[in-house]
């Protein structure tokens, strides 16, 4: 063998042994519990897929700092309780470098309690009550919209169409007493008449005492805070007891599950929403891509608050250049970004997010189209909903 040759095999030996000596780069985790069974399954489906899908596009760019971006995913089955658990968790045993709160508010309460205790930045991408920001904690920020950015439109869509009262018909959780408080300023301001006000449990399937209320009280709404599966068996009860308001309102139809299952008796239900794929904000041209080559499915709003969420979370990384805690709260709230929710502000004291607004969309021929703000509007609204017998 030629002294080259040899040289060459020493040179190639050695970097080898360098090469397989060099440490491996540990990876940016990011701690996240959700509900992958129980009650809100359905609806935080959506909200992880985002999630995860935004991991895949992250790790694409080269992940954050330089490093791969991990999901330590966790089931808290639907239950704050466990939620709680799972979160000191996710910070004592696995020692994640960030936090994302949960699918749904109750939840979102307890995981952020717990990453306040710890003084670990948590954002806040899927709790829209207004009460999580208002304890007094320095580390939970919010990217979610509020919950007055989900009713803001109710009451110009009523008085566009003559409609004056209404009766609420709700999941009874945080999020929806706090939209009811909302609607009680409208009330107070002589704009609309609040008939009445009905809560209901989880695993809530027979509304047929708050039909019978309404088809005696005969508002010319229903305004409903519930998730699709709710949304969904309302509208099937409508039609068997051959009851329909003038108006359907729930948050629950903003989502494909919803349109899917009720079919031609969905449509002309309005949907309480706080983004849209159609909508002309940053990024979501690509994201709607993306996420329905993957999925199969167009985003609804849950999918819209999990890209939103870590797409600031890796905007405030990227700028404060660190994952020190404490510089990176600093950053997120001193920091504006826009997103496909809208634009990304908050107050710096509280946490709470100033910035994204909300939407109304109305269900027709299969399609969400956005009916108010004008601005933004893809259709007119039709008011009242026609008969079920003339769809």
């Amino acid at each position: 063998m030629s002294a080259l040759s040899r040289r060459s095999l020493m040179a190639a030996a050695l970097w080898l042994g360098l090469t397989s000596a060099a440490p491996a780069v540990e990876p940016v985790k990011i701690g996240i519990a959700l509900s992958m069974t129980g009650n809100l399954a359905d609806s935080a489906e959506h909200y992880r897929k985002a999630i995860e899908l935004w991991r895949d596009q992250v790790n694409a760019r080269g992940g954050l700092l330089g490093r791969p971006v991990e999901l330590v995913i966790y089931d808290e089955r639907s239950d704050p309780a466990t939620a709680a658990r799972l979160y000191e968790k996710l910070i004592t045993d696995d020692k994640v470098d960030l936090l994302v709160a949960p699918w749904g508010s109750a939840s979102t309460a307890t995981a952020t309690a717990v990453a306040e205790k710890h003084k670990r930045v948590i954002i806040n991408a899927g709790g829209a009550s207004e009460k999580i920001q208002q304890r007094g904690f320095r580390y939970v920020v919010q990217s979610a919209s509020p919950i007055s950015a989900y009713v803001e439109g109710v009451a110009p869509l009523m008085a566009q169409n003559g409609a004056k009262s209404f009766t609420m018909v709700s999941r009874d959780f945080n999020a929806a007493r706090d939209m009811t408080a909302e609607l009680d300023k409208v009330v107070k301001s002589g704009a609309l008449t609040m008939v009445a006000s009905e809560y209901f449990p989880a695993g809530t399937s027979d509304y047929s005492s708050a039909i019978a209320k309404a088809r005696q009280q005969a508002p010319d709404a229903w305004i409903s805070i519930a998730y699709p599966n709710e949304a969904i068996e309302m509208i099937k009860q409508f039609r068997a007891n051959n009851y329909l308001p003038k108006i359907f309102i729930s948050n629950g139809v903003s989502q494909e599950d919803f349109i899917k299952s009720t079919g031609k008796d969905g449509e002309y239900a309005f949907g309480i929403s706080l983004y849209e794929p159609g909508v002309k904000t940053k990024g979501n041209p690509e994201f709607v891509k993306t996420f329905e080559a993957k999925y199969g499915y167009p985003p609804g709003y849950y999918a819209g608050f999990g890209y939103s969420g870590v797409t600031v979370l890796e905007d405030a990384v990227k700028k404060a250049g660190t994952l020190d805690q404490d510089t990176l709260r600093a950053t997120l709230g001193e920091m504006e970004t826009d997103t496909v929710l809208g634009h990304y502000k908050i107050d710096p004291k509280t946490g709470s997010q100033l910035g994204a607004k909300g939407l109304l969309i109305q269900v027709l021929k299969g399609n969400r189209e956005i009916v108010w703000p004008e601005e933004l509007k893809t259709a007119d609204a039709v008011v009242p909903m026609p008969p079920w017998d003339k769809r």
